[in-house]
């Protein structure tokens, strides 16, 4: 299981122009197969984009995975972003060519007919994704309100110098604020 890209809505609503799409897909095999922890990093990863106004969307056909990372905001630009393949090599790009816009834009409406997780607001997305991924909803939101209110830095030491603890407790905090119920 590879994680999406992370940055900031400022960010992407700057270079974008408006309101964006990251399209995942995610085969039952690959859910049966991926331990616990991974399964909660992709669910916080995909909270945080909800947190920041990205429209997150999942589908099991197994025909988009080989489709890049890319966040979309429909017919204008694309931001594309991947170390999926890439010989450990990070790619990153923004793009508004009319021909890989709009494969983008197909591919996330092609995603969104048929969005696993598609509901009216990002709370009902996030609780269908810890559905889908077999995850607790109501031990998510008090674990995630408790490490949001204390910080995972003291948790967490990354090997990275390009990732820090920053968006896992944005995340956290985001999906602690979460109601139980819905």
């Amino acid at each position: 299981m590879s994680l999406p890209v992370i940055g900031t809505k400022r960010c992407c609503t700057k270079t974008l122009g408006g309101p964006s799409t990251r399209a995942f897909c995610v085969p039952e095999a690959v859910v049966q197969a991926s331990p616990r922890h991974e399964r909660i990093l992709l669910f916080l990863a995909v909270a945080l984009m909800e947190s920041l106004g990205i429209h997150a969307q999942v589908t099991t056909d197994a025909s988009y995975e080989a489709v890049e990372g890319f966040v979309v905001a429909p017919n204008k630009e694309a931001i594309i972003a991947n170390w999926v393949r890439g010989d450990g090599m990070w790619h990153v790009d923004v793009t508004g060519r009319s021909s890989i816009v709009r494969a983008f834009t197909n591919a996330a409406g092609d995603v969104a007919a048929d969005s696993i997780i598609e509901a009216p607001t990002a709370g009902q997305r996030l609780r269908a994704l810890a559905h889908y991924l077999d995850l607790p909803w109501t031990w998510l939101i008090h674990r995630c309100g408790q490490l949001g209110k204390y910080g995972t830095s003291g948790l967490i030491q990354s090997r990275s110098r390009l990732v820090s603890a920053v968006g896992l407790d944005a995340a956290c905090s985001y999906v602690g604020a979460l109601p139980t119920d819905g």
